[in-house]
């Protein structure tokens, strides 16, 4: 699908505020509402706009620690790789993973409420599969950007 630059000014609105009201993002795009509403509907349609979704702040949760971790799989054919993302995508404490190339296989991101739960998941994910050559965990500080989806310009 081929999107032109009203695509992307939908897009680029829709990134900073998704639960704009159809005929504020019609105004700010320049376009009828119908038109607007067609629009969306064709990028949802089409897969460009996959979910809507809320960014929750997780200071207001029971989960304020989150961790990076990094993962070497000691062998990578499809068969193994299959099998850690079934496990990862059961896991709530998941919030996102990212198959990657170079010195590890892939990057997980998890919110935990404390030490205790991190434990009983890294027990369970990491620990009791054979096939994790390693994994390193970086506890998160602070965060300084976080974006929902890379840039439409």
């Amino acid at each position: 699908m081929e999107l032109d630059r009203i695509d992307h000014r939908i897009l680029s609105v829709l990134r900073e505020n998704a639960d704009l009201p159809n005929t504020a993002l019609a105004a700010q795009v320049g376009l009828s509402p119908s038109a607007c509403l067609r629009r969306v509907a064709r990028l949802k349609q089409e897969g460009v706009i996959r979910r809507i979704v809320a960014v929750i702040d997780p200071g207001h949760l029971d989960r304020k620690l989150s961790a990076v971790v990094t993962v070497a799989l000691d062998r990578h054919g499809p068969e193994y790789r299959r099998d850690f993302v079934t496990r990862v995508k059961r896991e709530s404490a998941v919030s996102q993973c990212y198959m990657v190339a170079g010195e590890v296989s892939c990057v997980v991101v998890v919110q935990v409420a404390d030490m205790d739960e991190y434990t009983a998941l890294a027990d369970r994910l990491f620990h009791a599969d054979s096939n994790i050559k390693a994994f390193t965990t970086h506890w998160v500080m602070s965060t300084t950007k976080q974006e929902i989806s890379g840039s439409v310009a």
